[in-house]
Parts: structure tokens; C-alpha cells; sequence
């Protein structure tokens, strides 16, 4: 049952219709049982009214008729009338009482004799008037008796006396069947009911007519609206109809939701400029809320982790760049999300490899700070992490490293090369000035030799001059030339670490590149073979034309590499040298980077306690022609 009612409850309130149609129902309901009972009220009074007037003229009827027959002395006849009357329709009893209440006569003759002692009697004698009212009598029936005093006369001063003694002689009581009275009154209650109950329904059909017209009507296009509005549909609006307070409402509604469309363009507008302001950025850039969720990243990040902004954007931290299942576990690697919850940390910093989606490694470098973001859902803590891809670091680091000793090299070719560039100059206008047999022949010797190794200090300036250059548009570069000038860069450190250094290039070896570039890649390669032979050994460079490529093998008789390094020498900071010495490990990255540029490739075949060969592919300036 309670059930029920809350199933009905929960029906009702569920529209405003319903709740006004059930008030309105109730009000009307209870307004016309309220009417429908004063009516009844009124018309039972005005009923009884009506049969106590009718009552009293049969009452005085009897009245003449029971004084003439007393004069008269005829009590037969008064026995007669009272019996008669007593047989009429409607009529239940008529008795005629003395003044002590004792029945005299009475259409019921088990009633003579009888003391009758009600209030209706006792006040009309009282009060010497006329009293109707209804009583129930013995069997438990009603009836509406009407009792009428009969005043004493002078005539009947022989038989009662003086009127001053007896002043009522005695009195007519009158009983009338109440059950066709209430009969009448109950159907007429009955017409009035069921015209109470058409009024009802009537009115309340025109009042619901005319408040479905005006109010609910109209409330509910308003209510369809502010739905609408709730679901997206910023162009919703509500039809305004008249300035009432609904209309009025109506039109405040409408204002308020062109405010919203317009607040809403200005966020999206802003959205998308913060959006293009982080895609612009280089970095990777992503934003992590306190569950691990990335709720923003940018276009480098995405090229970074391999995948569209959409399968980034919600995609848990863990799984986007580490292609985990669960977070990472904290004594292995940094997680920022965990570290920042510290409130004494507001930024951290570290490197770390991330995995694309191809499963290739990305080692990173994160800065991350922690920062309030606004979402939907509030001002959330959140963790913003700059990734930093260091195999783009590699080409920064090279081009300082180069930054730097083409500022070494311009401090020498200031410093000794041009001196020197001097000296020679001197030296020949001594040598021209001299005349044959002039100074002694071991003189002139003196001055040539003094010559011939003030070329060679110019040619060592030149070649590290050369090194010292920033890479430039491709040019073409004889490698028969660049490769010996490097190589007797580093002749001091071959001879003293006790290494042997042989070049076999082919004529004719050209390529299309930076001669700076190629001159670091030789310098890499070699001082990477003298640190793998701390007790001395043999180092060669071989170049060959191999169809439309240059092949450069540089070989050597070192250490080797075991097989589980092989796959991270070209890592960026990854080291590990033989001889014990310490490196910044980009040199090996900085060759990877250099030969892709020119769409070459590097590769490397290693034999622990035997040596290392490094291939270098480049394509053939003249392969065109080939």
C-alpha cells in the first residue's frame, strides 16, 4: 500500500499540471460538499418549517373541532376525528394530552392512558406555543411531531376552571411519518449533488482549459527550452507571449541564454587561442590531473607518443608514453604526479624514456610543475609537464660544441695562423733576396726547412680552422683531401697512445655535404677507436664508391662492444669507454644525427677483444651522372 501511494505521489509531483489539476479538484470538491451541506441544512430547516406550518393548521383544525365537540359534550365525535386523522397519509399518530402529559385520546389506542413527557411537550406547555421537531419514538422510529397548546377559554371555565387556575386545557400532538420527509430530502440532496458534481466538473474543465492556455501552456515551450539549453542546443529559445509574468519571464530567459551562447563563444575562442599558443610550442607539453588522466596536450607531444590528440586527451599518463597498465612504480622511475603531491615541491626535474606507439624508445627530458587548471568539473590540481625530445638536444649540443671551437679555432688563426702566415713571408723575401753563394749553402738550408714546417703549422690551422666551422648548405667535398687533413689533426694522440693510422680512400670520392660535418664524424669515430685501445693497436679508414653511395668503413683493432650495448651506443649521454675514461656520450649521437641528415645511414659490427668496424653510407655527389 505504501507503495502505492508513493508510485501515485511520485506520478503527481512528477508535472505541475497534475499537482494543479489535483488541487483544483480538491479545492472544488471541498467547496461544493461545503455548499452541498449548507444547502442541506437550509432546505431540511426550511422543510420541517414547511410541515410545522402544515402541522399547525391541522392542529388547528383539531383544535375547533375538539373544542366544539367538548362544548358539545361530544366525545365520540372527538374519538371519531382523532381516528380519521390518524389514517391520513403521512400521518404516524395524533393524541390529545391533558396538561400532566396523560393520553386522552390517541389513533393508537395502546397509547391511552399513557404519560407522555418529552422536551418538545414540556416546552409548548411551558412556553404556550406551538413546538415541531423531529423525535424517535418507542419502536425506534422518526417522526416530525408538531405539539399545539390549547388555551383555556371562558367557556370551558365549567369543566377546567379559570384560565388564571388552568390556562392550558390541554395539548394536540400531531406525529408525522419523518422517513418520506427525509426521503425528500435525501433526493433532493442527491439533485443537488449531481449538479454540484456537473458544476464541478464544468468549471473545472474551463479553468483547466483556460490554465493549460495561459500557464501550462506556455510554462512548458519554457521548460522545453531551458532543456534544450541544458543539452547543448545554445540557439534554444522561448516563444514570448504577452508581458505577463510569464512573458516577461520568458523574454529573461532568452536574454540570459544569448548571454551564455556569447560567454561560451568567448571560452571556446579562448580555448582554441591557448590551444594554438601550446601547439606552438616546440616541447611536448601535457597536462595531468591527480588521477593519472591527461587533460591537455600539445601537437608536439602527439608527434612524440605517436598518436592523434584524441586517443591522447583522456588517456591515463602511464599508458600514453610508457605504455603501462597500471602507474609507474616509484623506485624505478619519477613520477611528477606523485612527487608534486610533496606541497614542499613545486617543480621537478629528470630524464626518462617514453615509448611511441611503434614501440620505439624516446629518451625525454621532463620539467614538471604543479599547477590549478580549470575544468568542468572545477579547479582541479593538476601536474604540467614539459617534454623535452633529446635527440633534438643532440643537434643543439653539437652546434655548441662546434659554436665553441669555432671560436677556438678564430682565436688560433689569430693568434698562430696568420704570425705564421707572416713569418713565411718574411722567410721568402729572405730567400729571394739572397744571392746565389752569397750566405753558405747549410744557411739556405736552415731557411728552407724553417719554411717547410711553417707550412705544415699551416696546414694544421687550416684543417682545424675547417673543423671549427658551423655546419652551412651542402657543398661538395672531396674526401681524399678531408679525411688526411683530420687524420693528421690527431696524429699527436695516435703516436702517443701507440696507434698505428692508415687511410686507403679511393680518387674521386665525393659527397654533397657540410665539410664541417664530415670532419666531426671522422674526429668522433677515431677518438672513439683510441679510447678503445688503452694498450695501442690499428686504426684504418677505407673509402669506396659502391654504386650510387660512398661507403667509409673505420675500422679497429680495439677492445669491441659487447653484444647487449650494441643497440644503445647511439643513445644520447649513454658512455662507456675502455681505457676508463669519462665522455658526455653524445659523440656517437651527434654522428647518427649528422649522417641522416644527408640521408645516409651508420652501422656498426663488433667482435669483444678484437675490434669494431663502423660503416658509414653516404650518397655520391656524382650519382647522377654515374
Amino acid at each position: 500500500m505504501t507503495g502505492a501511494l508513493a508510485a501515485v505521489r511520485g506520478y503527481v509531483n512528477a508535472r505541475l499540471g497534475r499537482r494543479l489539476l489535483l488541487v483544483l479538484v480538491a479545492v472544488l470538491s471541498t467547496v461544493s460538499l461545503c455548499f452541498l451541506a449548507l444547502v442541506i441544512v437550509i432546505y431540511r430547516g426550511q422543510l420541517i418549517e414547511d410541515h410545522a406550518r402544515a402541522s399547525l393548521e391541522v392542529n388547528h383544525l383539531l383544535q375547533a373541532t375538539l373544542e366544539n365537540a367538548m362544548l358539545k359534550r361530544d366525545i365520540p365525535g372527538l374519538r371519531q376525528v382523532v381516528d380519521r386523522l390518524g389514517e391520513q397519509d403521512g400521518i404516524a399518530a395524533v393524541m390529545i394530552l391533558d396538561p400532566k402529559g396523560e393520553v386522552r385520546f390517541s389513533s393508537r389506542k395502546a397509547e391511552l392512558g399513557q404519560i407522555v413527557r418529552d422536551r418538545q411537550i414540556a416546552t409548548a406547555l411551558e412556553n404556550r406555543r406551538p413546538e415541531t421537531a423531529f423525535v424517535t419514538g418507542a419502536d425506534g422510529s422518526d417522526w416530525l411531531r408538531s405539539v399545539n397548546p390549547v388555551a383555556n377559554k371562558p367557556a370551558c371555565k365549567e369543566c377546567h376552571g379559570t384560565a388564571a387556575e388552568n390556562p392550558v386545557n390541554g395539548l394536540l400532538v400531531v406525529d408525522y411519518d419523518a422517513a418520506g420527509i427525509r426521503r425528500n430530502a435525501l433526493r433532493t440532496a442527491g439533485l443537488l449533488g449531481f449538479s454540484g458534481l456537473l458544476v464541478i466538473l464544468a468549471s473545472g474543465i474551463g479553468i483547466w482549459i483556460a490554465m493549460d492556455r495561459l500557464v501550462l501552456g506556455r510554462i512548458s515551450q519554457l521548460r522545453c527550452a531551458s532543456q534544450d539549453l541544458a543539452a547543448g542546443v545554445l540557439g534554444a529559445r522561448a516563444p514570448v507571449q504577452g508581458n505577463d509574468e510569464i512573458g516577461t519571464c520568458a523574454a529573461t530567459f532568452n536574454q540570459m541564454a544569448s548571454r551564455i551562447e556569447t560567454m561560451l563563444d568567448h571560452v571556446a575562442t579562448a580555448e582554441r587561442a591557448l590551444q594554438a599558443i601550446i601547439d606552438s610550442i616546440p616541447d611536448g607539453v601535457r597536462v595531468i590531473d591527480d588521477a593519472f588522466t591527461i587533460v591537455r596536450a600539445n601537437d608536439a607531444y602527439c608527434r612524440q607518443v605517436g598518436q592523434p590528440k584524441s586517443r591522447v586527451i583522456g588517456e591515463r599518463c602511464y599508458r600514453s608514453s610508457h605504455g603501462r597498465q597500471e602507474p609507474c612504480p616509484q623506485t624505478l622511475t619519477t613520477c611528477p604526479v606523485v612527487a608534486l603531491r610533496d606541497a614542499s615541491r613545486r617543480t621537478v626535474k629528470f630524464t626518462d624514456a617514453h615509448r611511441a606507439r611503434d614501440g620505439a624508445q624516446l629518451f625525454v627530458e621532463v620539467s614538471a610543475a604543479r599547477a590549478d587548471v580549470p575544468l568542468q568539473q572545477g579547479m582541479t590540481h593538476c601536474v604540467v609537464e614539459s617534454i623535452r625530445d633529446l635527440s633534438q638536444a643532440v643537434d643543439l649540443s653539437q652546434k655548441h660544441r662546434l659554436s665553441e671551437i669555432g671560436l677556438l679555432a678564430t682565436g688560433v688563426a689569430h693568434e698562430i695562423h696568420n704570425p705564421l702566415s707572416s713569418i713565411e713571408l718574411a722567410l721568402s723575401a729572405i730567400r729571394e733576396s739572397l744571392v746565389d753563394g752569397s750566405v753558405p749553402r747549410t744557411h739556405m738550408d736552415y731557411i728552407e726547412i724553417a719554411r717547410t714546417e711553417i707550412g705544415k703549422c699551416l696546414s694544421v690551422t687550416e684543417g682545424l680552422m675547417r673543423l671549427s666551422e658551423p655546419p652551412r648548405d651542402a657543398e661538395l667535398v672531396a674526401l681524399e683531401r678531408t679525411l688526411p687533413e683530420v687524420m693528421s689533426l690527431l696524429a699527436f694522440q695516435f703516436e702517443q697512445a701507440a696507434i698505428r693510422c692508415d687511410l686507403d680512400i679511393e680518387d674521386g670520392l665525393r659527397v654533397l655535404a657540410s665539410d664541417s660535418d664530415l670532419r666531426m664524424i671522422a674526429v668522433n669515430l677515431a677518438q672513439n677507436s683510441i679510447h678503445a685501445m688503452p694498450g695501442g693497436g690499428h686504426f684504418g679508414i677505407d673509402g669506396r664508391r659502391a654504386g650510387a653511395s660512398v661507403v667509409l668503413r673505420f675500422a679497429d683493432t680495439g677492445t669491441g662492444i659487447p653484444a647487449e650495448d650494441l643497440d644503445r651506443i647511439f643513445l644520447p649521454f649513454w658512455t662507456r669507454r675502455a681505457d676508463g675514461s669519462t665522455g658526455r656520450g653524445l659523440g656517437l649521437s651527434i654522428c647518427k644525427a649528422i649522417v641522416e641528415r644527408y640521408r645516409g645511414t651508420i652501422g656498426v659490427a663488433s667482435t669483444p677483444g678484437e675490434g669494431t668496424e663502423f660503416t658509414v653510407r653516404l650518397p655520391a655527389a656524382d650519382a647522377g651522372e654515374a
